[in-house]
């Protein structure tokens, strides 16, 4: 198998979405591979701390949104690894507005590829997908041959923008992976108030000395994937050959209740209070219930598995917070 370690240095990556939380923390890891990093992101984080502000004066940055063609085909043009992370979330909110998130999700994944397909055919490609696109699992642990059926706009536009990806592989060449991810967590956001995920959102609480509100009983059990191992995984995923069209989970493989990741974030950042509230309907009409993810494949193929334990992970990123 190709060595991630050597196999980035010197090498151009463009990340797309670069700005935001799993950028970030990808970017900062490709700059220690000794990748040349352009970031492509529609805004320039204004309350960044100091050493976030070293980082992003080593990287390119080119502010612009993924529906700009022009723009995108400007950066896409010399580079010869593309994580393609940019996008909008929630699920939920999905739901309120398709019409935006089919064009934020869709249309700009489409217009990425497009800039490929017409000016670097070559390039290897590495699109995010979430564990969502599976719906209300069937079985546990979810495997890749389960069953597709989502339950959000988002889901269904993420399992959109995976076939696009795949699609453009087989007709036009592209090294296209995909990876089905579950709840990343961690350190190295953009700025506080803008926690990505339920894992970030109550360890952010905790630290701040909040509410965690809890759905119903928090009982559903849910795999949480710290952040420096999705990166492991992005990277190993753009450097390995026989990933090519291939699509892999990505999870902790083991899975704690929402109430347990709630109880570990108060008792690892010394405060915060849980409650619980009924579930609104919003939120109710998308859940999926329990998931945990088989990530036996990804284990194979890509040598992949996750190092740290939910409690090390949080511990982490209590710390990063304060």
């Amino acid at each position: 198998m190709t060595n991630p370690d050597k196999f980035y240095r010197g090498k151009k990556v463009l990340v797309t979405g670069g700005l935001g939380f799993i950028g970030l923390n990808l970017s900062r890891s490709l700059l220690e591979l000794g990748a040349t990093v352009t970031v492509l992101d529609n805004f320039m984080p204004t309350d960044v701390s100091r050493p976030l502000a070293e980082f992003i004066g080593k990287i390119k940055v080119a502010i612009a949104d993924i529906r700009d063609a022009e723009k995108v085909e400007r950066v896409v043009r010399d580079q010869e690894v593309i994580f393609n992370l940019a996008g909008k979330s929630g699920a939920a909110d999905s739901n309120k507005t398709p019409l935006n998130d089919l064009d934020i999700n869709c249309r700009g994944h489409l217009n990425v590829l497009e800039a490929c397909r017409v000016f670097n055919p070559g390039v290897a490609i590495v699109f995010p997908s979430s564990r969502l696109v599976y719906g209300k699992p069937h079985y546990l642990p979810v495997d890749e041959k389960h069953p597709l059926a989502p339950e959000s706009i988002y889901a269904a536009h993420k399992l959109a923008v995976e076939n696009y990806h795949l699609i453009y592989g087989k007709l036009y060449g592209i090294k296209a992976t995909v990876l089905r991810i579950s709840n990343p967590y961690g350190p190295f956001q953009a700025g506080e108030g803008r926690a990505y995920g339920i894992a970030n959102s109550f360890i952010q609480a905790a630290v701040s000395g909040r509410t965690i509100t809890l759905f119903g009983d928090g009982g559903q059990r849910r795999d949480y994937l710290y952040i420096d191992d999705l990166v492991d995984a992005l990277l190993r995923a753009a450097s390995r050959p026989e990933s090519r069209g291939r699509t892999y989970n990505i999870g902790d493989g083991q899975g704690i209740s929402l109430l347990e990741l709630a109880e570990k974030a108060v008792l690892e950042a010394g405060g915060g209070e849980i409650v619980r509230v009924p579930w609104p309907e919003e939120y109710r009409a998308i859940e999926t219930g329990d998931y945990l993810s088989d990530i036996s494949l990804a284990r194979k193929e890509l040598g992949w598995s996750p190092r740290t334990d939910i409690r090390e992970g949080i511990a982490r990123t209590v710390i990063s917070y304060r």
